[in-house]
């Protein structure tokens, strides 16, 4: 069929039926736009990053990195310098700080103190604002200067709080995209390298130097790099924490992936069920079309070029509204690994996100319409679809319910055994499950129907039931598209939105047992993690003396590099007790562990880690430290405690011997019994004093921030399943306004023969909560065995600490909220429909 024919029969199509197209092009554009926004979202944190690293780095390919917070002699720069093959080389001091305006309000920011090497290195000479590295000054990025109010400029004083220590500093410059590029959208600021030092109590210290290479003297400079090193600084390409940050984001993006995932499959049948709604009318046009002599190929031809038409059309919109989702709603806050990378804030779309969320769409829309082209095999006649009983087109041939229910069986055994013996593959066996889920409709709906026939026989009062099944049974592929689009809409939601929050009741476990260690805090302001150090001076001594106070510990931590991974390690001091543990041993004991950290030589470490480095409970871990490599002993294996890379635990005294510091990142503090908290946590302020830039806060108020922090990298899943919820209440809308618009002749009928239109709106209820209702009960049914599956996704994949799946009222509050919804959002089509002019039946006689 030529071109022009193939638009006129779709012209055609769409001046007959517009809005019923329309309403299965919703369905396509909601399930693009929730894979293209999650692709996007995930995408924009690396790509971003990636920009900050390659923006600081520039042409450097190598770099000597301190393992720990004190940082190294900056002598070995001259050394480093005098190496042959090495072009040029910039040392750098790092910091995490805290920026505080006039007006009260703060940023978090990674603090870099440099000379003009790095400028020259990077090729930021010629833009950097000159001021920047001048003396008491700091120079803010633009998001930096933006999270402080939108009147903080060049010029204004603002306080930085900097290892225990509040110091004003005038800001020397606000760094624009003009000046540093895509350094601008990252919460940055740079001084002076010497200034720096001073500030942070770091004399003569830095933590980076950056080498660029000669050509082809990369390998050899390299070499001579790690016998600088002698075992305690790290030697590592200059993008090294690129790489880092991809593997930290792996188990979130795992996670993501997953609800993702699971978010496409049941896109797909989404876009499949609002295809099958116009099926009926796609039937009667192609028998219209044999009868009037066309061939197979040119119907074939017609069919195709209308799917992808819809489905492209349907599918761009799906990628401008996932834009917007992954911009706004779907915004991933990446401030939980401020502390361990450097993070852009910008948004990156990748090409690849966008072929596959198009072309997913088109190809789906394809594969939905080739249903009625099932009417040109064999020998079937041209007009079979008019022989069929009730409405022409809606007939479904029966398939023998013990079939359906063998196939549901062995459904449900295939997704067992596979979740069994391969948690990894939990797409896999939730599309099983969802087919399973999408089998088991038809035998619900029937069993459904059957019995509100038997109900409608015995009481004679109810006829509109009796009318609102026989309309049912005439209609039976729209009865079971609808029951079907129910049916994935409870289970992905029931499924994702449970395992959700079985996550974040496991963080929110981890967090109290974390805060718990002490009664009162003392850390650096945004510090969730304790791993920014601050100077000893004696402020453990002067919050000892505070009344109230029984004691003060000391806690340490930061972060390591070991393999390919950037853990967490938390030191704590012999009379911490094995809460933190509790709950979270995969293997071994809490109790045993806490007392063989206490001798020393012992460590609790997360289980991807030890599966990664070939290590057992009992064996030895390498750890890199900053008196060099430290082979410890594993006393338990752990989750992940909410930290994507892992954990390592380690005793306070092991801590302080292998990164050689004193300096503590939390004091705890113990209070007295019957001291009053409030007063207590007033005087450890006062004592602190005003320039110590440090924060009290309760276990209370710790807890929250941890878990507020731990849970924002999983914030995409609250969306996904918010997003699904919504997908679902207006995909089932629509399929129930477009079978409303499509069954106006027969409603005109019922006018006709005297019934009023309120009784027609009842009617329609009752069908509609029907269709509904079996699908949503199959599907909330099967979203509690999903949401098992995916539990055990994000516990053994990911290591994430997931609680147990308990009873709740959960998936009944959803059905309800989503039957409601839905039932809510179509009452005005409902409305219309029922007041349909009787002489439309006439018309069609």
């Amino acid at each position: 069929m030529r071109l022009d024919g193939l638009v006129y029969f779709y012209r055609r199509r769409l001046r007959a039926h517009a809005l019923q197209e329309l309403l299965a092009g919703i369905g396509i554009a909601v399930a693009v736009a929730l894979v293209f926004a999650a692709s996007v979202a995930e995408s924009s944190i690396t790509g971003s990053a990636a920009e900050v690293i390659h923006r600081v780095v520039g042409p450097a390919t190598l770099q000597l990195r301190a393992r720990g917070n004190e940082g190294f002699d900056e002598r070995i720069l001259a050394r480093v310098e005098r190496l042959a093959g090495v072009e040029q080389a910039a040392p750098l001091l790092e910091a995490t700080a805290t920026v505080r305006a006039a007006n009260g309000r703060k940023a978090t920011i990674d603090l870099a103190g440099t000379d003009v090497s790095l400028a020259t290195l990077d090729g930021l000479a010629r833009t950097l604002p000159i001021a920047t590295l001048s003396p008491d000054g700091v120079g803010l990025s633009q998001a930096s200067a933006q999270a402080l109010g939108a009147g903080t400029h060049a010029g204004e004083m603002v306080t930085l709080e900097l290892r225990g220590h509040a110091y004003p500093l005038n800001v020397s410059a606000v760094l624009g995209a003009e000046a540093v590029g895509a350094l601008s959208h990252a919460s940055v600021a740079v001084m002076p390298l010497e200034y720096m030092q001073q500030r942070a109590g770091l004399d003569g210290r830095i933590t980076r130097i950056l080498v660029q290479t000669k050509p082809g003297a990369q390998a050899r400079v390299r070499g001579e790099l790690e016998r600088l090193a002698e075992g305690r600084l790290t030697v590592a390409s200059a993008d090294q924490d690129l790489a880092l940050l991809g593997q930290a984001l792996g188990p979130s993006d795992l996670a993501s992936g997953l609800f993702a995932g699971i978010g496409a499959l049941l896109g797909f049948l989404f876009v499949f069920n609002a295809i099958l709604l116009t099926v009926p009318e796609r039937r009667q046009s192609i028998a219209e079309l044999r009868i009037a002599g066309a061939r197979r190929k040119a119907i074939v031809q017609m069919v195709l070029f209308q799917a992808v038409c819809l489905g492209l059309v349907a599918s761009l919109v799906g990628l401008l509204i996932g834009y917007a989702l992954s911009v706004g709603i779907f915004h991933l806050p990446s401030s939980y690994l401020a502390g361990a990378f450097p993070l852009g804030g910008g948004t990156v779309i990748p090409a690849r996100a966008v072929v596959l969320s198009l072309g997913g769409g088109v190809l789906a829309t394809c594969v939905a319409s080739t249903v009625p082209l099932l009417d040109l095999r064999g020998r079937r006649p041209h007009d079979a679809v008019y022989l069929e009983g009730g409405v022409p087109g809606n007939r479904l041939r029966g398939i023998p319910q013990w079939r359906l229910c063998a196939a549901v069986s062995g459904l449900l055994a295939l997704a067992s055994v596979l979740f069994a013996l391969t948690p990894s593959a939990a797409i896999i066996a939730t599309a099983v499950l969802a087919l399973a889920t999408v089998l088991a409709v038809p035998v619900v709906l029937a069993g459904l129907l059957r019995a509100a026939q038997l109900l409608a026989e015995r009481r004679q009062g109810l006829a509109m039931l009796s009318l609102a099944l026989s309309s049912l049974r005439a209609a039976s592929v729209r009865s079971l598209a609808l029951a079907a689009t129910g049916a994935v809409a409870l289970f992905g939601s029931v499924a994702l939105g449970g395992s959700r929050q079985d996550l974040l009741h496991g963080i929110r476990e981890v967090a109290h047992s974390y805060a718990a260690d002490a009664s009162v805090w003392v850390t650096s302001p945004g510090d969730n993690q304790a791993t920014v150090e601050f100077q000893p001076d004696d402020y453990a001594a002067r919050l000892a003396a505070v009344p109230g106070v029984s004691a003060v510990r000391v806690f340490q931590g930061s972060f390591v590099d070991v393999g390919g991974r950037r853990p967490w390690v938390i030191a704590r001091p012999p009379e911490a007790g094995p809460g933190i543990l509790r709950g979270q041993v995969v293997d071994g004991n809490a109790r045993l562990a806490v007392a063989r950290m206490r001798e020393g030589g012992w460590i609790a470490v997360s289980r991807q880690i030890a599966d990664e480095q070939h290590a057992s409970l009992g064996g030895t871990l390498t750890v890199p430290t900053p008196s060099g490599d430290a082979r410890l002993r594993i006393a338990t294996i752990t989750t992940n405690f909410a930290w994507p890379t892992g954990v390592i635990f380690i005793g306070t005294a092991d801590y302080a011997r292998l990164w050689d510091t004193a300096a503590p990142s939390a004091l705890g503090i113990e209070l007295r019994r019957g001291a009053e908290e409030a007063g207590v946590r007033r005087a450890l302020t006062r004592a602190l004093g005003p320039t110590s830039g440090l924060e009290v806060s309760s276990a209370g108020e710790r807890q929250a921030k941890i878990e507020a922090s731990a849970g924002e990298g999983l914030g995409q899943l609250k969306e996904i399943a918010t997003l699904l919820l919504l997908a679902a209440i207006v995909a089932m809308a629509a399929a129930l306004t477009s079978s409303i618009r499509q069954r106006r002749v027969s409603l005109a009928r019922l006018r006709l023969s005297g019934v009023r239109p309120a009784r027609l709106r009842r009617i329609l209820l009752i069908e509609a909560t029907l269709m509904l209702g079996a699908g949503c009960v199959t599907g909330a049914v099967a979203g509690i065995y999903g949401q098992v599956i995916v539990d055990g996704y994000l516990k053994h994949v990911t290591g994430f600490p997931v609680a147990s799946v308990a009873i709740s009222a959960r998936p009944l509050e959803v059905l309800a909220f989503v039957l409601a919804g839905a039932l809510a959002v179509v009452a005005i089509p409902g409305w219309l429909g029922s007041r349909v002019s009787p002489a439309l039946a006439l018309e069609h006689e």
